[in-house]
């Protein structure tokens, strides 16, 4: 006997065929809403030089620029101590206490678990000792504590506007409808629902980050199964367009950026038809957060288009019933709870362990010993370089703009930075950002399964990307 859906705070939303949702309100509600939450992640605007960036990128400069930069001191710096330094001190106070705080979003803040306990009051110490310049020279340098004191610095604008920004895509009707349009095509060649097609443009003109935060969302919501999210994680988190454009300007290969991201896309592509394929992720459970298999929800809750409906109206009615499911107070709870996870939760992860793994690239040999075996694969398939450069094959696992430091020299042969260069996007998993997203979630992927796809993608593009070059270079 199938066992039964289980109840969610979205069950309304989940039955459309027993009620009619179609009415003007509800339309209106998601059409509009819907737009705007499109228009914020989706809708390029032009900023000169052929470059462009949307709304929410903006929005993310303007406070940058014109609030953070324009202070007398460094708010981004300064609100990165007291963020780091509040999550580290409430942790340690709730677990020296041994008692769970009856609030919510304390508890959700300040409850860990003894890693990422230690994880925090590393960071804290780290961050004090980054900004007061105190401290080993393996933290507080330019290319290890500095690196990460800018990247996080930038996340502390980013995520102001991405807590309220992501409800606006995931809980007003886009991602059903759309799924409801798509979902036989990206089911056959993704194994994946239709709606994941909305992750992928989001982080395509969006941010990486963007996708997983989306999917995270859509996991806890019971809309993806472990394994579909950890699918998405790994292949379609994917970085955007504007980033990838500054990647290419770092590397010095701007003047090929259409040819080359377009077989970045293509290689992708590839990839993400492949690896959902193989191990590790086929063998992740294909089971909701509440052990529930996808076949005793998915005909009556998902795409599939009933008898009676085409693609359109079905997914308007599912769209509709989601818009109607949702009220204002669900999109700032949902705000809050980002800003919890994300502040009190991911920045400290990401700073502390960001400035360890730099401070492994940096400092120590490791990354150029185990690298040699990547050397002598790059070999076979003529790379220019291939040991010097062998360890841009790897570093990115760390943070995917750190091959492009290393490529960035002027006596590195053209081919060699256009092929390591798009190797660093496809392989699409970083620790410093969504690696440890993904960790800190509820999908069910460890770290070593996440290097194990890391490692299956880069030996699979390689050689695509080597072919690619040649052809089209």
């Amino acid at each position: 006997m199938t066992a039964a859906p289980a109840q969610t705070d979205l069950e309304p939303a989940l039955d459309p065929d027993r009620h009619n949702t179609v009415t003007p309100r509800n339309v209106t509600t998601f059409a509009v809403v819907s737009a705007l939450g499109l228009a914020l992640f989706l809708l390029p605007i032009p900023t000169g030089d052929g470059a462009f960036t949307i709304p929410l990128g903006l929005a993310i400069g303007w406070l940058e620029s014109s609030v953070f930069a324009a202070a007398p001191f460094d708010v981004a710096q300064w609100l990165l101590v007291a963020i780091i330094s509040v999550s580290a001190l409430g942790s340690l106070v709730v677990a020296v206490s041994r008692r769970t705080p009856r609030n919510h979003y304390l508890a959700r803040a300040f409850t860990t678990q003894p890693l990422y306990l230690a994880s925090r009051l590393f960071a804290a110490a780290a961050i004090w000792m980054i900004v007061t310049g105190w401290g080993p020279e393996l933290l507080v340098s330019d290319v290890t504590g500095g690196v990460m004191l800018g990247i996080t610095g930038h996340l502390v604008a980013v995520f102001v506007f991405l807590g309220f920004a992501i409800p606006l895509l995931t809980d007003f009707g886009v991602m059903e409808f759309i799924g409801a349009l798509v979902f036989r095509v990206v089911r056959r060649l993704f194994t994946l629902p239709g709606r994941a097609s909305v992750d992928l443009v989001a982080s395509w003109f969006g941010s990486s980050l963007a996708a997983v935060l989306l999917t995270r969302d859509q996991h806890e919501k019971n809309h993806y199964t472990g394994r579909e999210a950890a699918v998405i994680c790994t292949n379609f988190a994917f970085v955007s367009i504007p980033f990838s454009l500054f990647v290419a300007s770092a590397i010095g290969i701007e003047g090929h950026f259409v040819p080359w991201y377009l077989l970045i896309c293509a290689v992708a592509l590839v990839l993400a038809v492949v690896t959902p394929r193989m191990w590790p992720l086929k063998s992740v459970p294909d089971t909701y957060l509440d052990s529930t298999a996808p076949e005793a929800v998915r005909g009556a809750t998902e795409e599939v288009v009933p008898a009676g409906h085409n693609a359109a109206t079905w997914g308007l009615r599912l769209a509709t019933a989601r818009a109607a499911s949702t009220r204002p107070r669900d999109v700032v709870r949902s705000g809050l709870r980002a800003y919890v996870d994300i502040y009190l939760d991911l920045i400290p992860l990401i700073l502390g362990w960001g400035v360890l793994a730099l401070a492994v690239f940096e400092f120590t040999p490791v990354f150029q010993w185990i690298s040699t075996p990547m050397g002598w694969y790059l070999s076979l398939f003529g790379v220019e370089g291939a040991m010097t450069y062998a360890p841009a094959t790897l570093i990115g696992f760390l943070d995917m703009f750190l091959p492009a430091v290393l490529l960035g020299g002027a006596e590195t042969a053209l081919t060699t930075q256009l092929m390591l260069g798009a190797l660093s996007i496809v392989q699409i998993i970083y620790l410093t950002e969504t690696g440890i997203s993904i960790l800190k979630s509820r999908i069910p992927i460890s770290l070593g399964k996440l290097f194990a796809v890391f490692m299956i993608r880069t030996l699979i593009a390689i050689p695509l990307l080597a072919l690619g070059v040649h052809l089209v270079f």
